[in-house]
């Protein structure tokens, strides 16, 4: 190969057989892709890097830095006139006559040439990209390649090209095939176009595309309601077309349409329809719970998350539905029918709600992802119906014992009976009892009088404490006040953490007084097991007047003598009514071992000294109120083991008179050795209820000297509503009862009204 430069040419010779040795392989490029691309591969690269050098030469190699800026200018403007002439020459006209799908064939065929030609001009240009091009003003060679093609070819079919995108795309979403290929390109020609910015992306395609969606998707959502069953069937088919739009979106669209895109669809299919959709009798979200329809409801879930208000107006709907179904086991419950299995009604009642609790705590764990706006709903629904007020119609009632009438009870008295029957029956095995108390502490916390639930829970766990001795018992309390404990706090568990302590002091005191026993030669005449209760953990218990019998007081001697031997400063009070013993007698059936309670033992050790007992004369031997004797000897003639009878075999009503005799039943006779003598139940609740409310009086009158101590000067509505942020971890108390709390403040010089205004409280140090 002869060398293409002489020494003795001129400069301005050289360039321009060095141009035309450019324009040669740049005409050889043109013929390569008018042939399909099936030139040679070597041959191609050869011909590029002989054309590199060229150009990087002609940069390099002129006489002064000036003629070198020169010759790199030169060169610029003329591979761009050369492309722009190329464009108008073999593209522009071609691209411009073709309509519908062969317009969409060009502009791939042709875009995909352009490439090829821009990473050959940066290829054999790529000094002028290095040294050149770097100024802020001039283009690089990349983006001069993409404003050529915008400028001669983009300009002109830019609206056409956008037409048949938008066609094609339709009609893919019909259902017909489509050159998705080919579609790509033509949308990343929108894309390219704007060179670096998304601008004319947006303006010339995207906005369109979004619009045109909206409109189809708005005649489809139409459509798709107005066919029959079309409201079963519409979340499933939104669902698939939101799949296939995001699969499209990600195939051939630009990364940021996406999210506009499913939006868009948001409004058009879900937005626009969300009440019909979530109202509807017969598929919406009501039906949809009624009908257990769970993976029906996930798809809901999951679709009206995407729009606005969409999960706030579905979660209002479940909440109705279990407001609904829980107002209707509290009309269950009054009814006072018969419980299944022969139940007590306040054991199925609590189960029930326990039931309903844990349907929906699975169906939002699986379904619904615990959202947020569904527990808040389910907090809300079980609130509303677990306290209702007297004047509501879904008001929980139970039959008033003896009586055809009925009291309004509450679901703290409620859940706290149902939780004495538990911890007196065996439970299968640890897990199921662990679970059981987690799911009633979580109703628990439903509950607005958690006081009141603290009462009266109170009351029946000192009874199984003080009546049942086993370990199993003592565990099951400590693993409900444990979790108590964490949601309430200390405070609240105090008093009963301290029962459970009692229970095992009294241990130790019995192991004492044995040894003391001992110790000093002293014998009882039966076996004495003392409980020794602190006062300020147990409820209050009514003291009593009674006199046992010479051995009970035998008993009780000793061990006064010895706690005030082993104690100081401390005042032992007997409180015999919480009291139990075992006493034998032989019937003429055989022997019997009967647990009575105390005024039971002692009415039975009455027989003792003769073989009949005068009512009257009982009540005086005793020294307890004649209607104690009466509740005493009813439980053991005319209860469920009368082991005793009237001496009048004449006598007809059951009720204990004055002037009754009683002896023993000696013709008594059952089929167990061993047997508990039920006593005569006094009615509690409403003397826990009364003996609460005095209590709250307190709570509130010391809850306001507290805000007033802390803030000195507060208005009057302030004041009440302070005081009911403050209380209502344990119950909400009325402003009504809160004024009355003020003004009894005042009046006892705890707070004054401010003189200027009188609604406007002042602290009193």
């Amino acid at each position: 190969m002869e060398p293409r430069l002489k020494k003795k040419e001129k400069t301005s010779e050289v360039f321009e057989g060095e141009w035309r040795f450019l324009q040669d392989s740049f005409e050889e490029l043109k013929n390569f892709i008018s042939n399909g691309y099936k030139v040679p591969h070597q041959t191609k690269v050869n011909k590029k890097m002989e054309a590199y050098t060229v150009v990087y030469n002609l940069c390099t190699k002129s006489s002064s830095t000036k003629g070198g800026a020169t010759t790199q200018k030169e060169l610029y403007h003329r591979c761009r006139n050369m492309i722009k002439q190329h464009l108008r020459d073999n593209v522009t006209e071609v691209v411009v006559d073709k309509t519908g799908d062969a317009l969409l064939l060009e502009v791939h065929k042709e875009w995909k040439a352009h490439n090829l030609v821009a990473r050959w001009v940066r290829f054999m240009f790529t000094y002028l990209d290095q040294y050149y091009t770097i100024e802020p003003q001039i283009d690089n060679l990349a983006t001069m390649m993409l404003r050529c093609f915008h400028d001669a070819v983009f300009e002109k079919i830019k609206s056409n090209l956008r037409n048949v995108v938008l066609d094609n795309i339709e009609s893919e979403r019909e259902g017909n095939s489509i050159n998705q290929e080919c579609l790509r390109s033509a949308i990343w020609l929108f894309i390219d176009m704007g060179m670096a910015t998304t601008e004319v992306y947006q303006e010339e395609f995207e906005n369109h595309f979004l619009t045109s969606t909206k409109r189809y998707y708005e005649r489809l959502s139409a459509q798709w309601l107005g066919e029959d069953g079309g409201k079963w069937a519409y979340l499933r088919k939104t669902e698939a077309r939101m799949q296939e739009e995001a699969r499209r979106a990600d195939l051939y669209l630009a990364p940021s349409t996406k999210g506009q895109l499913l939006k868009t669809l948001d409004q058009a299919l879900l937005a626009n329809c969300l009440e019909t959709c979530l109202q509807d009798p017969d598929a919406g979200c009501q039906a949809l719970l009624k009908t257990e329809r769970n993976e029906e409801l996930g798809r809901m879930y999951r679709l009206f998350s995407r729009v606005d208000n969409g999960l706030s107006t579905m979660a209002d709907i479940v909440r109705e539905y279990i407001e609904k179904e829980g107002k209707t086991l509290n009309s269950a419950f009054s009814t006072g029918g018969p419980a299944d299995g022969g139940e007590p009604a306040s054991t199925t009642y609590i189960k029930a709600c326990l039931t309903l609790h844990d349907k929906y705590s699975s169906l939002f764990a699986d379904y619904l992802n615990n959202h947020e706006e569904f527990l808040k709903a389910r907090k809300t629904a079980f609130e509303t119906f677990v306290n209702p007020q007297q004047s509501d119609a879904w008001v929980l009632k139970q039959r008033t014992a003896g009586k055809d009438t009925f009291d309004v009870v509450t679901a703290s008295e409620l859940l706290s009976t149902y939780l004495d029957s538990l911890m007196k029956k065996e439970i299968e095995s640890e897990e199921q009892l662990d679970s059981t108390l987690d799911r009633c502490v979580t109703l628990f916390t439903y509950i607005h009088d958690k006081d009141l639930f603290q009462q009266f829970y109170m009351k029946q766990m000192s009874r199984r404490l003080m009546h049942n001795k086993n370990d199993r018992l003592r565990d099951q309390e400590r693993q409900f006040i444990s979790k108590l404990k964490m949601k309430m706090g200390s405070v609240y568990t105090t008093k009963l953490e301290g029962m459970l302590t009692d229970q095992g002091t009294t241990e130790q005191q019995g192991a004492h007084f044995r040894n003391w026993m001992s110790t000093n030669d002293h014998k009882l005449p039966c076996d004495f097991t003392p409980q020794i209760l602190t006062t300020g953990f147990w409820p209050a218990f009514k003291h009593d007047t009674l006199v046992p019998p010479p051995d009970m007081q035998t008993c009780l001697a000793f061990f006064a003598k010895f706690y005030d031997k082993t104690t100081q400063s401390r005042k032992l009070t007997w409180i015999h009514s919480l009291g139990s013993a075992v006493v034998t007698k032989k019937f003429t059936k055989g022997p019997r071992e009967m647990s009575v309670t105390t005024y039971q033992a002692c009415v039975l050790l009455l027989f003792n000294e003769t073989g009949i007992v005068n009512a009257k004369e009982a009540q005086e031997t005793l020294k307890l109120p004649f209607d104690e004797i009466k509740r005493t000897i009813h439980s053991l003639a005319y209860g469920k083991f009368p082991v005793v009878k009237p001496q009048d075999d004449k006598k007809t009503t059951k009720a204990v008179r004055e002037s009754d005799n009683f002896i023993i039943n000696e013709a008594f006779t059952t089929n167990s050795r061993k047997f508990k003598i039920p006593a005569a139940v006094k009615q509690e609740r409403e003397t826990i209820i009364d003996t609460n409310q005095e209590r709250r009086r307190h709570v509130i009158e010391a809850c306001i000297v507290r805000i007033m101590k802390s803030r000195h000067r507060l208005k009057h509505t302030e004041v009440v509503t302070e005081t009911i942020k403050q209380l209502s971890h344990l119950f909400t108390p009325e402003p009504r009862v809160i004024k009355k709390r003020i003004e009894d403040l005042i009046q006892r010089q705890y707070i004054e009204r401010d003189e200027t205004d009188r609604n406007e409280y002042r602290y009193l140090a």
